[in-house]
């Protein structure tokens, strides 16, 4: 009976389709675009695409490039916005991970990692939702982030100056560059 049971067991297991296993933070990199890198060092994949030249250094051509790059991929139908529609299939097909539960704002100063606390220094820590958990930038849905007239549509032009503020807002003494080692540590 026991042999049967194990037998069965087997060929189920054979049959089953295998089950995806969630990304932690250490295997998912959303980059500043919300372009999905998963495995290794998605941080440090995404940005030697986005250095064009190689000289070790983001600049905001170079950043505005990328998100272009990244923008086309999101618009299927190549009519110059990502729509409801093309902004579903981003959150159901290309990361999905943003919608999948709650948030993660990691143990803050004095914090065991099970919430109890030692003794808090410091202001409580953000909690970060969807997209952020695994990125540099504090925003939930990066694509939905690009929207700056709220129609529920975002444009080319939208995208070109959503990308320009997340390069401000990575590179906060202005010099005009981003380097893997001056880029913000994910939570």
């Amino acid at each position: 009976m026991l042999r049967s049971l194990l037998l069965a067991g087997a060929v189920a297991a054979l049959g089953a389709p295998a089950l995806a296993q969630a990304p932690t933070p250490s295997s998912l990199f959303i980059s500043p675009s919300g372009e999905p890198f998963r495995g290794g060092d998605g941080k440090a994949a995404w940005f030697a695409g986005a250095d064009a030249d190689h000289d070790g250094a983001v600049s905001l051509a170079e950043f505005r490039a990328d998100a272009a790059r990244f923008f086309k991929l999101l618009d299927v139908n190549a009519d110059g916005q990502v729509d409801g529609i093309e902004n579903r299939r981003y959150e159901d097909e290309v990361a999905p991970e943003i919608t999948r539960g709650g948030f993660d704002p990691g143990p803050g100063p004095g914090e065991r990692p099970n919430g109890r606390f030692i003794k808090r220094i410091g202001p409580k820590p953000v909690p970060r939702e969807g997209a952020a958990r695994f990125s540099m930038l504090n925003e939930p849905q990066p694509v939905r982030g690009g929207d700056g007239d709220l129609n529920q549509r975002v444009s080319a032009v939208e995208w070109t100056k959503a990308a320009t503020r997340r390069f401000a807002i990575l590179d906060p003494d202005g010099d005009g560059k981003l380097t893997l080692e001056t880029l913000p540590r994910r939570p």
